[in-house]
């Protein structure tokens, strides 16, 4: 699958995790690690955080993720542009287990 392609699948797995209210662990000793992207594109992670951009990298220097399951939960004010960035990052490292994770209570019916 082309890049392009694997950033829309991953794209239309976390609207599909979003509309069914899908929640993220805080649990540091899950089966995954839940990263949350904030407002100023810091990913933030158990006791550390790093720039997005650089996320990928830090946890294969960390020896963090080791079985690549990641979960990302993003700030609703956060850019499209921060998102992309880490997946970026998550991509080019390695990591292609990656869902995203809706932390917002659902909305009334």
């Amino acid at each position: 699958m082309k890049p392009f392609g694997t950033f829309i699948a991953t794209c239309l797995l976390a609207l599909t995790q979003f509309a069914m209210g899908q929640s993220a662990s805080s649990d540091p000793n899950a089966d995954f690690l839940t990263i949350r992207i904030s407002r100023d594109g810091i990913c933030h992670f158990l006791d550390a955080s790093t720039p997005c951009d650089q996320l990928g990298q830090y946890l294969l220097t960390e020896h963090l993720a080791k079985n690549g399951h990641v979960h990302i939960a993003v700030d609703r004010t956060s850019q499209y542009e921060l998102v992309a960035a880490a997946l970026e990052s998550l991509g080019h490292a390695g990591f292609k287990n990656v869902g995203f994770v809706n932390n917002d209570a659902p909305a009334p019916q």
